[in-house]
């Protein structure tokens, strides 16, 4: 489970910014929540995150969606790539930092440190904690030998080769390609988001056929998501996904396509086949939201989602987030962090639940809920954040 992540230097937010799922000991009990015995804390399995248009949202979100890119496929870009992190331009003197701490499936806690430029690492460390946190690994890059100094400790990659890790890829990711144990496993975590460098990933064909795939390989989920969204939508019964070949026009060579058909019934038991690309856009929309949340629920991983509502209708919120909550549909703690426009989500999830955003002067801030001075316990957090009175709403003249 993710404990916090923060950053700095990343797009409109200048200063060190956290986003932290622990929740205090004295925190009232809302749901949504698993205690973590490694940790030691009681850890939420949901964040929002409310702001206005072009507060800075969706730029809190992709430094988790960067940092999991960066351990876990950086080593297959071109070496003469940059590393995708945005234009530093309200501080081009500073690199990009990151960090973040975490509990693998195994039960180990870790914590993970970055800085980068568009043309290095800088710094990469690893920690793990056993009695108290000790590296594993620390690569800094040294000007004036235009090479890195590493060290390890336990993680088991030939000094050889650490020292020929490119600039623009994480030691992590390259030492995965080694079969390093270690590399292999956080290359491997389970963190799934629509969001990246450029932000936030449309609906698209190319949408449709990546959920069509990936409900085609897992038979059970493709179920559950049927099952669901034929509470949504209603006749809608089945979800066909099937693979056939195909004879390219332009090169005349067979190729395999996924092709996903709905099956509707009527009233009177007639029934009708519609494509998939079709369908409404909040049946799509579901369809792919949905090729994202069930995976990480059934394997405990964390799935970062912007506009969760998106062509979705405002009461589809609740049960996509009593998916998070109940111990049936969430056996292993997995966690979802999503930003919403939905006020209506302020009705369900606690202060400490919650992730506001607001800029000033070109530069964007974080506080959660529980840090606002004033907000109660008891107080009606959609009605005080409606109001204004919480801040992070938009000015409408």
């Amino acid at each position: 489970m993710l404990i916090y992540y923060r950053f700095k230097n990343f797009q409109s937010f200048t200063e060190w910014t956290e986003v932290n799922f622990t929740l205090k000991p004295q925190t009232p009990r809302r749901g949504w929540e698993r205690t973590s015995q490694v940790a030691d804390r009681r850890l939420s399995t949901a964040m929002a995150v409310f702001g206005a248009n072009g507060s800075g949202k969706t730029a809190l979100l992709k430094p988790i969606a960067f940092m999991h890119w960066f351990v876990s496929e950086s080593f297959g870009v071109p070496p003469s790539s940059a590393i995708p992190v945005p234009d530093r331009l309200l501080d081009d003197d500073s690199p990009s930092e990151f960090e973040a701490e975490f509990v693998d499936a195994s039960g180990t806690l870790w914590r993970y440190e970055l800085a980068v430029t568009q043309e290095r690492v800088l710094r990469e460390e690893l920690y793990r904690k056993q009695a108290s946190y000790s590296y594993v690994f620390k690569r800094a890059y040294n000007p004036a030998t235009e090479s890195y100094d590493i060290k390890q400790q336990g993680f088991g990659f030939a000094p050889r080769e650490a020292r020929k890790v490119r600039p623009n890829a994480s030691l992590i990711a390259t030492a995965a390609q080694y079969g390093v144990d270690i590399a292999l496993s956080l290359s491997q975590l389970d963190v799934r988001y629509n969001v990246n460098f450029q932000g936030r990933s449309y609906l698209s064909p190319d949408n449709l056929a990546w959920a069509a795939r990936e409900f085609q390989q897992e038979d059970e989920l493709k179920r559950m998501a049927v099952s669901l969204m034929s509470k949504w939508d209603f006749g809608l019964r089945d979800i066909a996904v099937t693979e056939v070949e195909t004879l390219d026009p332009k090169t005349e060579k067979k190729e395999s396509i996924i092709k996903a058909e709905v099956t509707h019934v009527r009233s009177d038991g007639r029934e009708f086949v519609l494509p998939l690309f079709l369908e409404s856009s909040g049946t799509q929309s579901s369809f792919v939201l949905l090729a994202l949340i069930l995976p990480a629920l059934r394997d405990g991983g964390l799935a970062v989602i912007d506009e969760m509502e998106s062509d979705l209708h405002p009461d589809l919120i609740e049960p996509l987030l009593t998916l998070f909550d109940s111990e049936i549909s969430n056996p292993n703690g997995a966690q979802l962090l999503f930003t919403s426009h939905t006020t209506k989500v302020l009705e369900f999830l606690g202060k400490a639940q919650v992730t506001f955003v607001e800029k000033s002067d070109c530069v964007s801030t974080a506080f959660r809920g529980d840090q606002v001075q004033g907000l109660r316990v008891d107080d009606n957090l959609r009605a005080k954040y409606e109001t204004g009175a919480i801040g992070a709403t938009p000015e409408v003249f």
